[in-house]
Parts: C-alpha cells; sequence; structure tokens
C-alpha cells in the first residue's frame, strides 16, 4: 500500500521569537500609537485596532510537541504534511493542527475460545506492542472519530480519544488476525497429514 505521509515543508517559526513579538512588540506599538496619535483620532483608531487584531490572529498558531509526538498538518481540509520536529513552534494560525502519539503500546488479547475446523475448541491469546507509523493513515484513512463515539455521543477529537478509537481498531483488527492464524494453522497441519509428513 502506498505511503501518502508527507512531511510538512510549511513556515514554521520558532514559537519564542513570534511569542516575543506577539507579548511585547504589538502591545508596545499600540501603546505608542495611543501615545504619540492620541490627538489625532483619525488615524489613531485604525492603526490600534489593526494592531489588536494582528495580537488577536497570532495566538492560535502556537504549538509545543514532545518526542515521539506528531501533528497532521490540516489547511481548510487540505492535508499539508506531518511535522515529527520537537519544540516550540508558530505556524499559520489557520492551519489545523491534529495531534498524535508515535509513543509504543501494548494491547492484551485475553484468551478467546475459537473452534478450529473440525470443530475442536481452542483457547488462543494475544499479547501485542504496536505503534503509529504512518500518520497520514491514521487520520484520514480510519473512522477513529465513530469508534471513539460509542454511544456515548462524545467524538474522540482529543489526542486520548483519538488514541483510545485507534486502540480499538488495533484490537479488532489483532482478534480477526488471531483466528486467521488459528485457521491458517489447521489448515497446514490438514496438509501435512494429507502428504503424510507428520
Amino acid at each position: 500500500m502506498e505511503n501518502k505521509e508527507l512531511n510538512f515543508n510549511g513556515t514554521t517559526l520558532n514559537g519564542f521569537m513570534v511569542l516575543f513579538l506577539n507579548l511585547i512588540v504589538v502591545p508596545a506599538l499600540i501603546a505608542l500609537d495611543i501615545i504619540f496619535w492620541g490627538d489625532n483620532k483619525g488615524l489613531s483608531i485604525p492603526i490600534a485596532a489593526a494592531l489588536f487584531i494582528v495580537f488577536i490572529v497570532l495566538m492560535p498558531g502556537y504549538f509545543s510537541q514532545e518526542p515521539n509526538e506528531a501533528r497532521a498538518m490540516v489547511f481548510f481540509g487540505k492535508y499539508k504534511g506531518t511535522c515529527k520536529e520537537t519544540g516550540f513552534f508558530w505556524v499559520n494560525p489557520f492551519m489545523d493542527k491534529k495531534k498524535l502519539s508515535l509513543r509504543a503500546r501494548n494491547l492484551d488479547i485475553e484468551p478467546i475460545k475459537v473452534n478450529d475446523k473440525i470443530g475442536n475448541p481452542v483457547m488462543i491469546g494475544l499479547v501485542l506492542v504496536w505503534k503509529l507509523k504512518d500518520t497520514y493513515r491514521a487520520m484520514f484513512e480510519i473512522d477513529a472519530q465513530t469508534m471513539a463515539d460509542k454511544g456515548n455521543g462524545q467524538i474522540g477529537v482529543t489526542v486520548a480519544g483519538r488514541m483510545k478509537a485507534f486502540e480499538e481498531f488495533v484490537a479488532v483488527q489483532s482478534d480477526a488476525a488471531l483466528r486467521q492464524v488459528l485457521v491458517n494453522m489447521h489448515t497446514m497441519r490438514v496438509n501435512m497429514e494429507a502428504m503424510n509428513l507428520h
């Protein structure tokens, strides 16, 4: 299957530099505008309003990222790539930054009773260690929101909700794979018996 994951190549600025600009420079410009242009209200108010809008618009662009985390960057519904760098950054504030965990997770499937092809009951279990590899497929090809909903009326838009939905997806897939392994083992045994390869 083709890997559709891309590295995010959009503009990513140092978050501390933009934070300094946003919290010190823009308010200072607004204060200077009010002080020096105070007598000329016709020019002062639009400049102060424009600077205040710049201050507000810059705020949602910040994000910090720890090791083994990723952000799927989506700009008005279009996937722009995945950012896996660690640190404190600022990107276009209109970019949707969907957070994912790339950390290893454990899945312990309790032993289940499965009948083989001739009806013999067999107990089989599984312990699986897994982690996300392809963030594009995880975000856009698995219906994680529906899986996270599970009748409680809440959509899994948080990182914990998404990862819980992925755990549910992996559990269902692992259970199906475990049953298929048992069927394949029985088929191999029958074939070996047919060829007298005990």
